[in-house]
C-alpha cells in the first residue's frame, strides 16, 4: 500500500466531510486507505461516517486524547509506505497526493515533507514552514520582532517569512496540519510525544526526524486550503497559553530545563496570564469608569448653568462635591446589580441614578454649606437620568445592529458556479435571510455568454475573479459549482492572495457554507413553533410611532425633492406617505407588488421592505413566502431603520445590487 491517510477529528463534521471529497480525488488510483481518528466529538461526526463513509477505517475515542496520541493510534495499524497527517478542517487539490510521492522519490534523504498551506483569505499559512525555537528564535517571536520585521534573516526566522513561498526549501519544521511522512522513519522516531497536548507535537517530531539523520522539506507544488483551528474553536481554551506551553515544553526537553529560553518562555506566560487578566478586569470595569464619569461631567454641566463658570465652588465642598455623587451612584449600582449580571439593564440603571438624586438632595438639605448646590444637583441628577441609562440602551441598539444578519448591510458576496448547484445555493441563501450574504453578482466557470441567472448579473468568469474581487469590493466568495475541480478552487484563491476576501465552499449537501470562521446551517426554515415579533404589542407601538415620525418628517422634508425631481418612484414614495400617516400603511412592510400572505401575519404594505429590496431579483413564490415570515419573525425597529437605510442607498443610485 502506497498512503496511508490520518486524520484526527473533533467536532468538525461538515469540514471533515468536504475533505474526505478532495482526499477521494486525489487518492484516485493510488492504493491508499484512510484512518479517521474521532476524539469524543459531539456533533454525531461518527454516525455520520459509519453512514456515509463505509470504507473508512474509524477509530472511536470516549474523551479527547489530544492530537499527538490520536494519531499515534491511527499510525499503529496504518498500512501505508508513507503516511499523510492531515487537519480535518483542509482541502486538497486532485494531484496533491501524486505530488507528495513524487516529490519524496525525488529526495529521498526526506524524513518529512509539507507543501503550500493556504488560509481561507488566500494567504500562505505562515506555520507550514518554520525554525526551531532557539533563544534568538524564541525572543523574536515573544517580542513581536518577526512581525515588524518579516522580510529579515536575522528577525524572520521563526516562520522563515523572508524565504520565496514558491521555491523547495529544507526548513526545520512543517505544520502537522499536514504532513508526509514515510512510515518506517514515524517508527523509527517513535511517533509523536505523547506529552503535548495541542500545539508542539509537530515541532517536536520534526525535531526528532531531524535528530536521526534525516531532512524536512517545504515543497510548493501542490497546495491545500486550511481553515485552520475549527476543532480548538469548539474548546473554552486560551491558545495563547497552550502555545507557550507547548513552546516550553519543546524547550525543556530540548534544551534544559533551567535553560535561559526557558525561563524566558516561563516568563513569557506569566506575562500572558497578566495581560489575560488585566484586559478582562478592565472590560468589567468600563460601566463603572463610563458611570462616574458620566455623573463628574453632568455636575461640571450643572455648575455651569447655575454660575456660568466652572470649578469654581468653595474649596471645602470639592471633594464633596465632584466625587461624591459618583461614588453614590456606583454604591447603588453595584447593589443593583448594574456591574455585573445587570449590567445593560435600563430600569435598573435608571433606579440607581434615581435613588442618587434623591440622597444627594437630602444631603444639601442637612448640610446648609452645601445647599448652594441644589439646582447643581438637580440639573446633573437630569443629565445623569437622561445619560447613564442612555449609554447602555446605544449600546444594546449598537449589538443588535451587529447581531441581525441580513442583506440590509450583508457582506458583499458572490457565487463562483452557474449550474443547478449554484442557482440552488442562490435560492438557499435567500430563504435564509438572516445568513447576512448580500449576493452582488455571480461567477461562471467559464467565458459563457451569461448575463444573468436568477436574476442577478454574472460579473465575469473564473479567470478574472482576482480583478472581480478588487472592483467590487467583495468580501465573501462562495465556490457552489460541481464543474470546478478544487486545483481550480487553490489557484484561483492562490491569485486572490492579496485581497481579504473570505472563500467558502459548498459540499454537494447544499446544507452547510463552511468557511474559515463559521459553518453556516442551510437548512430550510421551520414553518412551526415561530414567535412573530411583528405582533409583539411593544414592537406595535414602536412601529407605529416610527411610521408617525417618518411620514410626518417626509411630508415636509421631501416636498421641495417632489417639485425639483422628475422621479416617478419619489413621486409615488410621496404619494403614499398621508397613508402611512393613517396608518392604512407602513414605512416597511409588505410589497403591493407581491401580495402574498395574511395581512394579519405579515403586516401592512410598507413603501419598502424585504422583498422590495430584492426587487431586481427573479423571485419566486417560495422565496418571498420565506422572506415575509423571515421579517415577522425578527422584526424590531433597528431592522426597520437598516432596510429604510438601505433603501435610500438603492433610490439614490448607491445599491450595487442588481436592478
Amino acid at each position: 500500500m502506497q498512503v496511508s491517510v490520518i486524520v484526527v477529528s473533533y467536532n468538525v463534521r461538515e469540514f471533515l466531510a468536504n475533505l474526505l471529497k478532495s482526499l477521494k480525488l486525489a487518492l484516485k488510483g493510488i492504493d491508499s486507505e484512510i484512518i479517521v481518528v474521532d476524539n469524543a466529538s459531539e456533533d454525531d461526526t461518527v454516525p455520520y461516517l459509519k453512514k456515509n463513509y463505509p470504507d473508512l477505517i474509524v477509530i472511536e475515542n470516549n474523551f479527547n486524547l489530544g492530537f499527538g496520541k490520536a494519531n499515534n493510534q491511527a499510525a499503529r495499524i496504518a498500512h501505508g509506505e508513507y503516511i499523510l497527517l492531515i487537519n480535518p478542517d483542509a482541502v486538497v487539490e486532485e494531484n496533491t497526493v501524486r505530488e507528495m510521492l513524487t516529490f519524496m522519490k525525488a529526495y529521498p534523504d526526506a524524513g518529512a515533507a509539507g507543501c503550500k498551506i493556504l488560509n481561507a483569505d488566500g494567504t500562505l499559512q505562515k506555520a507550514c514552514r518554520r525554525s526551531f525555537p532557539t533563544p534568538w528564535v524564541a525572543f523574536t517571536k515573544i517580542s513581536g520582532l518577526s512581525s515588524i520585521f518579516p522580510r529579515s534573516k536575522i528577525f524572520g526566522r521563526y516562520n522563515l517569512t523572508y524565504l520565496d513561498e514558491g521555491t523547495v526549501h529544507e526548513v526545520d519544521a512543517i505544520s502537522g496540519s499536514f504532513m508526509f511522512i514515510p512510515r518506517k522513519v514515524f517508527q523509527e522516531v517513535g511517533g509523536f510525544d505523547e506529552d503535548y497536548f495541542m500545539y508542539g507535537e509537530d515541532l517536536d517530531l520534526c525535531y526528532k526526524i531531524k535528530e536521526a539523520g534525516y531532512r524536512v522539506y517545504y515543497n510548493p507544488s501542490t497546495s491545500i486550503i486550511h481553515f485552520k483551528g475549527q476543532s480548538t474553536r469548539r474548546g473554552r481554551i486560551n491558545h495563547t497559553l497552550e502555545f507557550y506551553r507547548a513552546m516550553r515544553i519543546f524547550v525543556d526537553k530540548r534544551y534544559g530545563r533551567r535553560s535561559f529560553l526557558s525561563a524566558l518562555l516561563k516568563a513569557a506566560i506569566l506575562w500572558a496570564k497578566l495581560m489575560k487578566t488585566l484586559v478582562e478586569l478592565l472590560v468589567k470595569a468600563v460601566p463603572l469608569i463610563v458611570d462616574f464619569s458620566i455623573s463628574v461631567v453632568s455636575i461640571i454641566i450643572g455648575e455651569y448653568l447655575r454660575t456660568r463658570k466652572i470649578f469654581a465652588i468653595p474649596h471645602y465642598a470639592v471633594p464633596y462635591f465632584y466625587i461624591l455623587p459618583g461614588f453614590v451612584l456606583l454604591l447603588l449600582g453595584n447593589f443593583f446589580g448594574i456591574y455585573r449580571q445587570n449590567r445593560f439593564s435600563l430600569r435598573y440603571s435608571g433606579l440607581a441614578t434615581f435613588l442618587t438624586f434623591l440622597i444627594l438632595s437630602s444631603f444639601t438639605y442637612f448640610f446648609k454649606q452645601f445647599a448652594f448646590s441644589r439646582f447643581i444637583i438637580l440639573a446633573a441628577s437630569l443629565i445623569m437620568f437622561i445619560a447613564i441609562p442612555g449609554w447602555r440602551l446605544l449600546y444594546q441598539t449598537m449589538s443588535s445592529l451587529r447581531a441581525i444578519k441580513h442583506p440590509a448591510f450583508g457582506r458583499r458576496t458572490v457565487i463562483v458556479g452557474s449550474d443547478e448547484r449554484a442557482t440552488d445555493l442562490i435560492r438557499k441563501i435567500r430563504g435564509k435571510f438572516s445568513m447576512g450574504y448580500e449576493i452582488i453578482g455571480v461567477v461562471s466557470e467559464d467565458r459563457r455568454d451569461l448575463d444573468q441567472i436568477l436574476g442577478i448579473r454574472v460579473l465575469g468568469s473564473l479567470n478574472d475573479l482576482a480583478a472581480i474581487i478588487d472592483d467590487w469590493r467583495v468580501e465573501d466568495v462562495i465556490f457552489a459549482s460541481s464543474r470546478i475541480s478544487y486545483s481550480q478552487i487553490l489557484q484561483a484563491v492562490g491569485r486572490a492572495h492579496n485581497s481579504s476576501v473570505n472563500f467558502k465552499l459548498v459540499p454537494d449537501t447544499l446544507d452547510v457554507i463552511i468557511g474559515k470562521t463559521q459553518v453556516d446551517g442551510l437548512s430550510e426554515i421551520p414553518f412551526v413553533n415561530i414567535e412573530y415579533k411583528l405582533n409583539n404589542s411593544i414592537n406595535k407601538i414602536s412601529k407605529r410611532l416610527f411610521d408617525i415620525l417618518f411620514a410626518s418628517c417626509g411630508l415636509i422634508l421631501l416636498l421641495p425633492a417632489v417639485f425639483a425631481e422628475n422621479s416617478s418612484r419619489l413621486h409615488r414614495i410621496y404619494a403614499k406617505l398621508p397613508l402611512v400617516f393613517r396608518g392604512e400603511w407602513s414605512v416597511v412592510g409588505r410589497s403591493e407588488y407581491y401580495p402574498i400572505g395574511d395581512s394579519n401575519l405579515f403586516g401592512k404594505f410598507g413603501l419598502t421592505g424585504v422583498v422590495q429590496l430584492n426587487r431586481g431579483h427573479d423571485l419566486s413564490h417560495e422565496e418571498v413566502e420565506k422572506l415575509y415570515i423571515y421579517y415577522a419573525k425578527n422584526q424590531s425597529l433597528a431592522l426597520d431603520i437598516e432596510i429604510v437605510l438601505k433603501s435610500f442607498l438603492q433610490l439614490i443610485g448607491g445599491s450595487s445590487s442588481t436592478n
